[in-house]
């Protein structure tokens, strides 16, 4: 996936090859969209996507691969590092920089030269010209940038500008940088297992099998199936957020994520490298089976769990009530409630459990077949009700997120396309020709729980049983998006794919998710510009933002502290690889109430690092997934592990 080697090949040209996955990511609804009601405490919800507007930004100096004298440097860089303060004017991806990679620096302080030292000698390495000033409308920051990509020695670097008294965190240089990043995230999902003892050597957070109750769960509602009390087992899974819901929309979107990692980078998954504490899927370890598909196989079977007998979905598990933030997840003895039912969520988990039969084929067969089995089943209940469903009853969300939509046609496109290409059978060729034709025209957004368009396009483009005609148009949307999304990043400041309007709920991973999006563009026409772009939206979220924070848990000195999150907050662990929600420029909780109603900061800056702050430090597995299948593009398999 990366630029270099087959990158001047265009997979557009040759219409795709059926062995590629799709992009996994999260996003928003595209124009035209009915809203999706939000979730977590107050809700998470993803607006549309809207234009962003385009700026140009000037040329910038690019340092040499030593120390120089540049002709184009106005005043000499800094021949010594001795801050003043660090990480506050000079911001960068606070992990590091992959050797091959472009390295910029965003600067926000008066100055006209920069230096790259060595962090731990204090030798300056490299040095050159700041680019010219420009105004950053996002975070109201007037910036500069530095270029080093010449600095390519494995190593400890930071960047200091202003005579040296201004430096950047120390951030390093490796192949495999963001490796520990990497399985941290993986690692998490095990970690948010329910039913399941966690006493994990590596962070020591530990406690007994939380909410054993589902195994026992209550139907909240009758149906045809089940009569409303009754008792059904929903056991397994993950809590999905800050609270110990589990919802099927988010669930099924993050197993899509990253399933698809490993299916475009295999190479990057081992057995054992999750370091995953004892007793945990050792059946799969013992066979072989890579750590992060034992991990999704458990959800997979919660999953199947949440299927009723025709196909359909039920839509979330959870109590009536949210728990005390302090409560542990084996001391929250609420009777659960199985809620709600869905045709968007039917489709999603088709579409997820299509995709599944491929990867676990060669590890499972059996398993495999079983989940063509669900896919099949999920699609046929969707053929026989062609209108959407969405089942909300009264007192249904008074302890747990909405995640309602009240629209599936991106949804239903998702799933019979994953049929077509993992059975190769004409007939669901045939239902997206005759129910969702006006679907292949859209230009889909990043995927989300709200919108998987994306996933549906990618699948439909490399299924060999696809018609030619169509998969040119699926390309011909996806590379005009990308181009306008190059020249957007290229003109904001901190190079974030995230127009002003989108600094919303979420927003941290839907900056990733847009870079996704580029990614899997450049599989349909190879551009480096956007292969660099989506790398940027990686050195966003791991610390060079305007708050000056990376959001991802343990990835960074200025990583948060203080998550929403119950398990966090009941055990006091803070456990790394988590990805929180990010700046959010609306009121939807206190603390970013008081934060915008007394210091009005862009929207850009709407962060407070604070455990009440739902809406923008809270985390969520389908935050995390797009960043697990970014990182693992370019990141080799000896480079995954914690330490």
């Amino acid at each position: 996936m990366d630029e270099e080697g087959d990158a001047a090949l265009s997979r557009r040209a040759m219409i795709a090859a059926s062995a590629c996955g799709v992009a996994g990511l999260a996003g928003c609804p595209g124009e035209g969209d009915s809203p999706a009601t939000p979730s977590g405490e107050a809700g998470r919800n993803d607006p549309t996507e809207s234009d962003p507007d385009g700026r140009t930004d000037e040329p910038t100096a690019t340092a040499a691969g030593g120390v120089t004298d540049s002709a184009e440097t106005a005043a000499d860089p800094p021949d010594e590092l001795d801050p003043d303060e660090t990480g506050e004017s000079v911001l960068v991806d606070q992990v590091g920089y992959r050797p091959s990679d472009p390295k910029e620096a965003v600067v926000r302080t008066d100055a006209t030269a920069f230096t790259v030292f060595d962090a731990e000698t204090g030798q300056a390495v490299a040095s050159g010209a700041l680019s010219a000033p420009t105004d950053d409308e996002a975070s109201g920051d007037t910036v500069r940038h530095a270029e080093f990509d010449d600095v390519t020695e494995p190593g400890t670097y930071q960047v200091a500008v202003a005579d040296g008294t201004a430096a950047s965190h120390p951030f390093e240089v490796g192949e495999g940088v963001w490796g520990r990043t990497l399985a941290e995230l993986c690692r998490r999902y095990t970690l948010r297992r329910v039913n399941t003892r966690i006493d994990d050597p590596v962070t020591g957070m530990e406690f007994g099998p939380g909410h054993p109750q589902d195994a026992e769960a209550r139907m909240y509602f009758g149906d045809e199936f089940r009569e409303e009390g009754e008792r059904v087992d929903v056991s397994g899974g993950w809590y999905d957020a800050g609270d110990y819901g589990k919802y099927v929309t988010p669930g099924a979107v993050t197993v899509a994520q990253l399933l698809v990692a490993y299916e475009w980078a295999p190479e990057t998954f081992q057995p054992g490298q999750l370091a995953m504490p004892e007793g945990v899927s050792a059946a799969e370890r013992e066979a072989g089976m890579p750590d992060l598909l034992a991990e999704v196989k458990f959800e997979l079977e919660w999953l199947e769990r949440m299927q009723r007998p025709d196909g359909a979905m039920y839509h979330k598990v959870s109590s009536e009530r949210w728990p005390a933030m302090d409560t542990r997840p084996d001391g929250d003895d609420q009777p659960r409630y199985v809620f709600g039912l869905s045709t968007y969520g039917t489709g999603m988990v088709a579409g997820a459990m299509a995709m599944a039969a491929r990867v676990y084929r060669a590890f499972d067969p059996d398993f495999a077949d079983r989940l063509l089995d669900n896919a099949r089943a999920a699609q046929s209940f969707l053929e026989s009700n062609p209108e959407p469903i969405f089942r909300r009853d009264e007192g249904q969300d008074a302890g747990s997120g909405g995640y309602a939509k009240e629209t599936d046609r991106e949804e239903r496109f998702w799933a019979a396309a994953e049929l077509l290409k993992t059975t190769g059978e004409a007939r669901y060729a045939e239902y997206l020709e005759s129910t969702l034709a006006d679907q292949f025209e859209r230009v889909p957004p990043p995927v989300s729980w709200a919108n998987a368009l994306l996933l549906g396009h990618w699948a439909y483009y490399t299924a060999d049983a696809g018609d030619d005609g169509r998969k040119s148009t699926i390309a011909d949307r996806l590379v005009a998006d990308a181009d306008r999304l190059v020249d957007h990043v290229d003109s904001e400041g901190y190079r974030v794919a995230l127009s002003t309007d989108q600094y919303y709920w979420g927003s941290a991973k839907i900056a990733v998710a847009i870079g996704n999006k580029l990614l899997l563009t450049n599989e349909v026409e190879a551009d480096p510009a956007y292969v660099a772009a989506a790398k940027d939206q990686i050195h966003y979220v791991l610390g060079r933002t305007p708050t000056t924070y990376s959001y991802v848990t343990g990835s960074g000195e200025t990583a948060p502290q203080n998550p929403h999150s119950r398990t966090v907050e009941s055990t006091g662990v803070d456990v790394p690889g988590n990805l929180v929600g990010g700046p959010n420029a609306h009121e939807d909780d206190d603390v970013l109430a008081e934060l915008i109603e007394t210091e009005d900061p862009p929207p850009a800056k709407c962060y407070r690092d604070r455990a009440g702050s739902y809406a923008a430090n809270e985390p969520a597995i389908d935050y995390a997934a797009p960043l697990v299948f970014a990182l693992a593009q370019f990141t080799p398999a000896s480079a995954v592990g914690v330490e």
